[in-house]
């Protein structure tokens, strides 16, 4: 049982879920913004990331995206110890998220009001290292996706005044491969899957005697009741003297945290706007991981995360009637502790960019497109478990349309 121990603790640090999974929002606009439109709100993607906006919209909003999501991570070993001049990096396929939102504009006692339906995935990627890289021990693949399901409204209450809010399904599929060292064909594996309710509420306030709104959108966290099964694959005899591990049935609690966005948005010329978004995320949540097994294991593993911001300027000027171009910067502040750091989980303090266009074929429908790109800062660790540096960069391409059965916003 001794080894059983040693094999599930190895397994627990890759059961968390923080910065390095999380998934910008890839609507074309907002991924070119860098989600700094919580004030600025056009189009169906207001199901998400504010949904009191959706009051503002008339009749019927479509907007479909999808994106590539490409992720590299490189290990370099310590200067001195058994592990220096050790290198390897990861070989991740791309991840293809999605962005799916409808909406409707109407009325309601000569209020306005909107109501959004749509689905996203807000948080997941793929982590694959090398089989026989120096780290196996620590972590081979991770395979982690967590699809968010929106359905939200927005209603008018006063003139310029508009809360929203509504319900959230979050649900969670993952896959790890770790090895077990030091035997070059001996590893475990997991598979879970949950999900868990959640809610989101929003406010939105313009000025009448300025171009200038403000915007709050929250979204409370949400813990996955993850279950699954755990499989080992330890050759005959690699163990001498110890029982071997045994498959066994799994849980854990995996919570996706909340999140409070706080924006402005300001139309410094009809065709020029500028858009500011403070993020906050509660990751303090992962103190530890507690993995539960059905053979009489329980193993609690300290992670010790702070909470998260983000700081997010963008712009949007309109070229002409048919062309719209965009950019976005964002400062992102990871509550990371970097001596309990896992190859497992890509996250870092960060630097990202973004551009991005939309051309307007109709005056009800647009194709637009946006490219944004992350430069994680340097992790170096001391953690006995694997020591050294890891440098990760992210980047994701997105395409979509924009398709409205009445222009404008009311």
């Amino acid at each position: 049982m001794r080894t059983l121990k040693l094999v599930l603790a190895l397994l627990v640090p890759s059961v968390v879920l923080a910065n390095g999974y999380d998934v910008p929002n890839v609507n074309p606009r907002d991924l070119a913004m860098v989600s700094s439109t919580t004030a600025a709100q056009m189009d169906a993607e207001a199901t998400f990331a504010n949904p009191a906006a959706l009051s503002r919209l008339e009749g019927l909003n479509l907007q479909l995206a999808g994106s590539l999501l490409g992720l590299e991570e490189k290990y370099s070993g310590p200067d001195t110890g058994p592990l220096a001049g050790q290198s390897s990096h990861t070989k991740s396929p791309l991840v293809v998220p999605l962005s799916l939102f409808a909406s409707y504009g109407f009325k309601v006692a000569d209020h306005n009001a909107g109501i959004g339906l749509g689905m996203n995935i807000p948080a997941g990627g793929n982590v694959y290292w090398p089989e026989d890289w120096v780290g196996r021990g620590s972590i081979i693949t991770v395979d982690r996706k967590i699809y968010g399901f929106y359905l939200t409204g927005g209603y008018e209450v006063v003139p310029k005044l508009r809360l929203g809010g509504g319900l959230i399904y979050y649900y969670g599929t993952e896959y790890l491969k770790q090895g077990i060292q030091p035997f070059p064909d001996a590893y475990g594996e997991l598979a879970t899957k949950g999900g868990a309710f959640s809610f989101d509420l929003s406010a939105e306030y313009t000025l009448s005697a300025l171009p200038l709104s403000f915007g709050v959108d929250f979204k409370y966290k949400g813990t996955l009741k993850m279950s699954g099964n755990g499989h080992y694959n330890v050759p005959q005899g690699a163990l001498p003297g110890t029982p071997p591990p045994v498959d066994q049935g799994v849980k854990h609690d995996l919570t996706y945290p909340s999140a409070l966005n706080v924006g402005v948005a300001y139309r410094v010329l009809e065709p020029w706007l500028f858009s500011f978004t403070f993020t906050w995320n509660g990751y303090s949540v992962y103190q530890s991981d507690t993995f539960v097994g059905d053979k009489g294991t329980t193993i609690t593993v300290p992670r010790n995360y702070k909470d998260g911001y983000t700081f997010r300027f963008g712009t949007e000027f309109d070229l002409n009637p048919k062309l719209q171009l965009r950019a976005g910067v964002e400062r992102d502040i990871s509550g990371l502790d970097a001596s309990v750091y896992s190859p497992s989980l890509p996250d870092s303090n960060s630097w990202c960019g973004a551009l991005g266009a939309a051309w307007w074929i109709e005056k009800d429908f647009s194709l637009q497109g946006a490219f944004f790109y992350a430069w994680l800062d340097p992790v170096t660790t001391d953690n006995p478990q694997l020591p050294g540096t890891f440098k990760t960069e992210v980047w994701v391409a997105s395409a979509g349309i924009t398709w409205r059965t009445d222009l404008g916003s009311k």
